[in-house]
């Protein structure tokens, strides 16, 4: 299961997670943002960056709770953040909340974090390193792992604060307690996880697991009785959350040390130092690092309620100082050891000759045409045709060329569809006209911009539906100083700024019903007159046989008589 996740029906093709992302772990397939588990280092810079809140956290929540419904000792590690996450009168008050919720007892991982202090101090005195950077962060050790192998020899081979603190309580309250992580990192639980010492941490929550579980028992953190921490004698080590906390612990220690001593919070300043001691630019130096842009008190999942960062700084300062700032003293021997490997998995890059072919298909024909605008969320074209070959990014991503050619495309439909169209603003000023309307009206599309659609026609219909918002639908109209017949169509755009008018041109077919119409009536014409040159030749016709009968009528009547009278007529 993804660490980090994603509700696809909010995922809306923005690219920011991409352009926030500092190693370009996260894939686009299906028009869908995806995290590439085995890339990502869980810095969770992805999360604020979401307009849409499309990314989600897996939690261990209910695992929590069914470890106290099951009547298992639960222990809370508890990140020294969490003083500056809640605005607490008395810190304890955190300590009464949890226990309220079920869990046997509360100890700040500073506890741990003291073991780890006590380790980065020998491996300074012992001067072995060339440089040495701390490994409290597992996101940064996630970074230099995965991406900058070269670095690998640098980390302390120490565990964190975290794994330290697993390892102290169940040496303490037993192997079969369970132990809770609390604190404001997405990457804890992968550490959690982490084959390496996968048996000291059975649960981890962020801050926000922790307001939504009070909020369900209706417990206010706020309000709840104080209760003593477990071996509440940190001190100084409660600075580790914030900028340099950690070289102020060791020189709790020993202040004259033979390595320089460099903070640096933020993955891309990371980065930096890592091409730096790569490239041997650094030597005796111990780096303090951390993902999170001003430490810990400022990780990615922090309370709902949480305090300013900067008045969270200032307090929990106050509060190491008014508590007791000196190193505590150590009573029983810890493993801390902890090895690391690069793990870096060598994509396979593309050639020259690949990366302009890809370029190319998106309109980068040479490189002064590669924008480099970041719309895609890589930093240049080439990045992104990178990606593509890698099958990281769709090679539709880039938006100005997707923007060009939808343009493109548009303006090739509108300028040759047949038919006649002109669009117009509220104030019926002509803002596009295609050539279909230049042969019509007798105008160029630059002199028709510079007119109202009523020095064309007679506006009464554009008027009509801008008034209504009601669209004319094939409407005969007679455009008679034009000599056309049209069928108009006149239409209010969605967003009610602009008014489309499309005139099919009906000249020609007017003409030939009207052709048609008057060679039928010719037809009839004609057929008319033959009926009627007919009936006179039937009546002439009529009136000859009728005399022609008569006579013969007579004439057989005499031959008749001469016959019967023996020759005589009478």
């Amino acid at each position: 299961m993804n660490i980090i996740g994603l509700k696809k029906a909010n995922c809306k093709n923005c690219y920011k997670c991409i352009k926030v992302c500092p190693v370009k772990s996260i894939k686009i397939s299906d028009e869908q943002a995806h995290i590439i588990s085995d890339e990502c280092i869980l810095c969770g810079t992805c999360l604020h960056a979401c307009p849409q809140n499309a990314k989600t956290l897996s939690s261990d929540l209910e695992k929590v709770r069914e470890f106290i419904r099951h009547g298992e000792d639960v222990y809370v590690s508890l990140a020294p953040s969490y003083y500056t996450m809640f605005d607490l009168d008395d810190p304890q008050r955190i300590v009464g909340a949890l226990k309220k919720l079920g869990v046997k007892g509360v100890a700040q991982t500073t506890d741990g974090a003291a073991y780890v202090t006590a380790e980065y101090h020998r491996l300074i005195k012992e001067g072995s390193m060339e440089n040495i950077i701390t490994t409290c962060c597992p996101a940064i050790n996630a970074l230099a792992e995965k991406y900058y192998p070269g670095v690998v020899k640098y980390l302390a081979p120490v565990v964190s604060p975290m794994i330290a603190h697993g390892r102290l309580l169940k040496k303490a309250f037993g192997e079969r307690c369970k132990v809770v992580f609390v604190g404001p990192c997405i990457a804890k639980k992968a550490e959690s996880e982490d084959l390496r010492h996968s048996k000291e941490i059975d649960a981890v929550l962020n801050f926000m697991d922790l307001d939504l579980w009070a909020s369900q028992e209706d417990i206010k953190i706020s309000e709840c009785e104080p209760e003593e921490f477990i071996q509440d004698n940190s001190e100084i080590n409660r600075l580790y959350p914030i900028p340099g906390g950690i070289i102020k612990s060791i020189k709790k220690i020993e202040n004259n040390l033979p390595y320089s001593m460099i903070g640096v919070d933020n993955i891309d300043a990371c980065k930096e130092l890592f091409e730096a001691m790569i490239a041997g630019e650094l030597k005796g130096c111990f780096a303090e690092v951390n993902a999170c842009e001003g430490g810990c008190i400022n990780g990615p999942v922090a309370s709902e309620t949480r305090r300013s960062k900067f008045l969270g700084r200032v307090e929990l300062s106050k509060h190491v100082a008014k508590t007791g700032d000196s190193f505590p003293v150590l009573n029983s021997p810890l493993e801390l050891s902890k090895t690391f490997a690069g793990t870096a998995d060598r994509k396979l890059m593309p050639t020259e000759r690949e990366i302009r072919e890809i370029l190319r298909k998106i309109g980068k024909e040479t490189p002064e045409q590669e924008l480099n605008c970041g719309s895609c969320g890589y930093p240049s074209c080439r990045e992104k045709a990178i990606a593509v070959f890698q099958g990281k990014a769709d090679i539709n991503m880039c938006l100005p060329f997707m923007r060009q050619r939808a343009e493109s495309l548009s303006n090739y439909v509108l300028a040759e569809t047949p038919n006649i169209t002109v669009i117009v603003d509220e104030e019926l000023n002509i803002i596009e006209f295609n050539r279909a309307a230049e042969k019509l009206f007798g105008i160029t599309r630059t002199q028709a911009l510079q007119k109202g659609i009523y020095e064309l026609i007679d506006p009464a219909d554009f008027l009509y539906v801008l008034d209504t918002g009601e669209n004319i639908i094939d409407k005969k109209s007679e455009l008679t100083e034009y000599g056309a017949t049209v069928l108009q169509s006149i239409i209010k755009t969605d967003d009610g700024n602009y008014i489309m008018g499309i005139f099919k041109d009906i000249t020609e077919e007017e003409e030939r019903q009207k052709a048609s119409y008057q060679m039928k009536m010719s037809s009839v014409e004609m057929a008319q007159k033959v009926i009627e040159k007919q009936m006179t030749v039937a009546q002439e016709i009529a009136s000859l046989l009728g005399e022609t009968t008569a006579e013969t009528k007579v004439t057989l009547t005499k031959l008749k008589d001469m016959i019967e009278n023996g020759g005589e007529s009478k």
